[in-house]
């Protein structure tokens, strides 16, 4: 038996979410929130962990504050907090401090200023791609060491040798390595300052709220949808069958993008979602423009803080080479330097690697929110491999262990003492102890299938957003983060296309 729905939304994340709540208010009252998985969030996804603390899984900032609908909202919520227990979020921007294996800590060295490098680098790509709109794209690591080519009569040894290695905290806001990152699209410009969220539920919670819970359908996939005249049907995986005057689609591009390949062709068609008729020609184009990146997160808990507070950003540099600085100096050409260079191959397996073989950012909870606890963002290819080994918390350990004894001895504390199986002969000894690790699962995660979108070389975002924001049709909308401009591959704007669209069809359903 087919059910009228006026509006159907399939998934309920946070773009999901708003796109409801914006029609109920707009009084829309016959609604459908269809989502595959068995809670509510989507990539937004707040656990307890060691003690009861909470850490959010996905997303934990809230970016761009001068530009951001969603804290300005959180923001007057915030103000009627009678504790600091209470706020809803705390500014942790922090000048990252840079740790290398052998150096040790490499930011604010006067001699190396490595920090004005950095910045030099970033002006350089600017001027490089955007005084003609004729220069081709490259890697973020070919960038890279064109610029160190170009100006290495202005850089001293060490200045060669660990810039290339700072630049690369950008793979921890794009989450993939710097050879699979566009150039041009590395480096943009913050609107703002950056806010940790305490924590996502509580939003979710807010906003699923303020629309009837019968809307929302959990564990349900969406299997076909079928444009037939003014009405679109919607079939599910359990049978039932819908049919509406407008939906609304939130899955992540990485599922979305499974609508364009034959599923003969796919390994897990999970989530994958059958568009009749198929998804336009418009839409196909900018999937062959656009990709997906893979930031994942391990959670570090320890028992106390037993390190001084320096920062609440330690980035910690992937192995560099004196041979590299030798490559700078003696490259006859750009193309010659991109050939004899060193550096890991994004390619290249990470179970044969280390901890060192990778830029890793760690987030000290202790600095910003008193929780003994670090936050550690990595990349893909890295993340697909510790996510695969995920419920291995001893192999975990072991592999990220001199990176985590280095940042001990860097915040003036002793090794890392693993307490994750009880006390063992070490725990009479001072230091911290390692109560609990906690892996993010995305790149597994079938209605995820990685983070956010993101540029390789010579990909265009612009023309995935225009054809996300046109529609298939008039009759079957897109909303997500990569989905809109401002506040692409963020909350903000995950939030801001579903409101896009409510508008939309709010407007067509009280003009029709």
């Amino acid at each position: 038996m087919t059910q009228d729905k006026q509006v159907i939304i399939i998934g309920a994340g946070i773009a999901g979410l708003k796109a409801a709540s914006q029609l109920y208010a707009n009084g829309i009252k016959n609604c459908l929130v269809v989502e595959a998985r068995d809670r509510l969030g989507g990539r937004l996804q707040t656990v307890s962990g060691y003690n009861c603390s909470k850490y959010d899984l996905g997303a934990a900032w809230h970016h761009d504050i001068l530009m951001n609908g969603l804290f300005t909202e959180e923001l007057e919520l915030n103000k009627k907090c009678k504790d600091s227990e209470s706020k809803r979020f705390v500014f942790d921007d922090n000048q990252p401090i840079f740790v290398d294996e052998e150096r040790g800590r490499l930011d604010h060295d006067p001699e190396m200023i490595l920090e004005f490098i950095d910045k030099e680098i970033d002006k350089y790509t600017e001027l490089e791609f955007y005084q003609s709109l004729d220069v081709k794209d490259c890697s973020f690591h070919d960038i890279i060491l064109k610029y160190l080519f170009e100006r290495r009569d202005t850089l001293t040894d060490d200045q060669i040798r660990y810039s290339a290695q700072i630049c690369r905290y950008l793979e921890l806001w794009h989450g993939i390595g710097w050879k699979d990152m566009s150039a041009k699209g590395t480096y943009f410009d913050h609107q703002g300052r950056n806010a940790l969220v305490t924590n996502f539920d509580s939003i979710i919670e807010r906003i699923s709220s303020s629309f009837p819970k019968e809307w929302i359908v959990l564990n349900t996939e969406v299997k076909t949808i079928e444009r037939k005249g003014k009405i679109v049907v919607v079939k599910l995986n359990n049978g039932e069958e819908y049919t509406c005057e407008y939906t609304v689609v939130t899955v992540p591009q990485s599922v979305l993008e499974l609508s364009t390949k034959d599923p003969n062709d796919i390994t897990n068609t999970k989530g994958r979602i059958e568009f009749i008729p198929p998804l336009n020609a418009r839409i196909q184009e900018a999937f062959r423009k656009m990709h997906f990146g893979g930031l994942g997160k391990v959670i570090f808990e320890f028992d106390a803080c037993c390190w001084t507070k320096k920062g609440s950003r330690i980035f910690t540099l992937a192995h560099s080479k004196e041979t590299f600085v030798n490559n700078v100096r003696e490259a006859g050409s750009w193309d010659e330097l991109i050939k004899k260079s060193e550096s890991v191959n994004s390619t290249d397996k990470p179970k044969d690697l280390t901890c060192w073989d990778y830029p890793l950012l760690f987030v000290d909870l202790a600095k910003s929110t008193d929780v003994p606890t670090l936050v550690m963002l990595m990349q893909r290819p890295l993340s697909n491999y510790i996510e695969s080994i995920g419920d291995d918390k001893q192999r975990i350990f072991e592999f990220f262990q001199p990176v985590l004894d280095k940042i001990m001895s860097t915040l003036d504390t002793e090794s890392v003492i693993n307490e994750m199986f009880g006390a063992t002969t070490a725990s009479n000894k001072i230091g911290p102890k390692l109560k609990n690790i906690m892996t993010t699962n995305w790149s597994i995660d079938p209605y995820s299938r990685g983070s956010y979108s993101t540029c390789f070389p010579e990909d265009d975002a612009l023309e995935m957003i225009i054809a996300m924001s046109s529609g298939q049709d008039s009759r079957i909308r897109f909303a997500g983060e990569h989905t809109i401009m401002d506040g692409a591959g963020a909350v903000h704007g995950s939030w801001e296309s579903g409101k896009r669209e409510a508008a939309y069809i709010s407007k067509n359903l009280y003009n029709k």
